[in-house]
């Protein structure tokens, strides 16, 4: 029994918000820990599941470098307790003055490994978004007027797993045909189908957008839409300059110039989406394991965010000027261990999975079959000799 897409949306929100709230090291461990749970419990066999490795060793590396950055440059507080000593080289000024190398301290370090947990979490909570949610129920939850933006969003989110499902099934073609993969000479063999694929690919997609009308409206588009579209933006501008610039005095027209803008952008946004129609063949059921979800979310949020003005928790971590071991709190902990509501085995039936052996057997009978669709037709009558 599979979520409701606007349940994993509220996940992801609900995770987002989670690591901005509370950006120490112990509690993005515990997030990214919940991350790789709920993925590990849902996963399947699809290129979307396959896809969040590559998302963990990108957000490894991200990781890695802001580490040796954060330890070789120095933009601001550098610590007391120092580990080792590198020659500094001092930029000019129109680099900016950035200091690299110098003294090595471990408060610099902390601080290093905190902010790049931090982004190497991130991508762990997008990656398992995006290993388990359906991109194409995704799209039909867009409202109407950024149905083209969201399938565009929609098609770009797909091109991780349609790039390696295509090098898989490539690779695999050409071990059938005897090559060995090896060093860089070795991979023409790889890029070259690879990129006359995508292109072929591209092409189909575009003119199946055509096909189906993509892009037209079935109404002429009135002026005041385009209008109100270009007029909105400048005033929310302007309110956000006359509250910021004078204060708490001009709280008033700051609010009118506000409000105006998002009913006129409101306004323009229904009258695009009432020009671009909407079929629902099969709609999503929300189910209780969804009520379930939806509420520990909202309970984890509302706490997490009651911390964090209360300044209760100790949510935030600063190793500066001398490093220390960074606090846990138990109810912040347990908050945050309600984001693996989606993992728990109440009414969950995960897709089903192929074991290593089952599929490689199915990848031994598919290298064949293969091998006989990508091998050129020849004219295989036999020859008959003239009298």
């Amino acid at each position: 029994m599979l979520m409701h897409t606007l349940t994993w949306l509220i996940w992801l929100a609900t995770a987002l918000a989670a690591t901005m709230l509370a950006p120490s090291p112990l509690y993005l461990c515990l997030i990214f820990l919940t991350a790789v749970q709920v993925f590990l419990a849902w996963r399947g066999d699809s290129p979307l599941a396959r896809s969040f490795g590559l998302f963990m060793r990108v957000g490894a590396y991200v990781f890695a470098g802001y580490v040796l950055f954060g330890v070789i440059t120095v933009g601001g507080a550098r610590g007391q307790t120092t580990l080792a000593r590198l020659p500094a080289l001092v930029l000019p000024d129109w680099l900016g003055g950035v200091v690299l190398g110098g003294p090595i301290t471990a408060e610099a370090l902390a601080w290093g490994a905190t902010r790049g947990l931090g982004l190497w979490t991130l991508m762990v909570i997008f990656g398992a978004f995006n290993a388990l949610v359906n991109h194409h129920r995704l799209l039909r939850l867009a409202p109407r007027s950024l149905f083209h933006a969201g399938l565009a969003v929609t098609i770009a989110i797909g091109f991780v797993p349609a790039l390696l499902r295509a090098i898989e099934e490539i690779a695999q073609a050409q071990r059938a045909r005897g090559h060995r993969f090896g060093g860089p000479r070795s991979w023409p063999p790889l890029v070259a189908p690879l990129l006359a694929g995508s292109l072929e690919n591209s092409i189909q997609l575009a003119e199946a957008l055509d096909a189906r009308g993509y892009g037209r409206a079935t109404a002429p588009s009135g002026l005041w839409r385009q209008a109100a579209l270009i007029a909105c933006p400048p005033l929310l501008g302007a309110g956000a300059f006359v509250w910021l610039y004078y204060g708490p005095a001009a709280i008033l027209p700051a609010i009118a110039l506000g409000a105006a803008g998002l009913l006129g952008a409101a306004a323009a946004l229904r009258g695009l989406g009432a020009r671009t129609p909407r079929t629902t063949y099969r709609r999503e059921r929300w189910r209780s394991r969804d009520t379930l979800t939806a509420v520990t979310c909202g309970v984890a949020l509302v706490t997490l965010v009651s911390f964090r003005l209360a300044s209760y928790g100790e949510l935030v971590y600063y190793p500066f000027p001398r490093i220390v071991a960074p606090g846990f709190n138990l109810g912040t902990g347990l908050a945050l261990m309600l984001l693996a509501a989606p993992a728990l085995p109440i009414g969950r039936e995960p897709p089903p999975r192929l074991s290593s052996r089952e599929r490689a057997r199915a990848e031994r009978r598919a290298a064949p079959e293969q091998l006989r669709a990508s091998a050129p037709t020849t004219d295989r009558r036999p020859r008959t000799t003239e009298q």
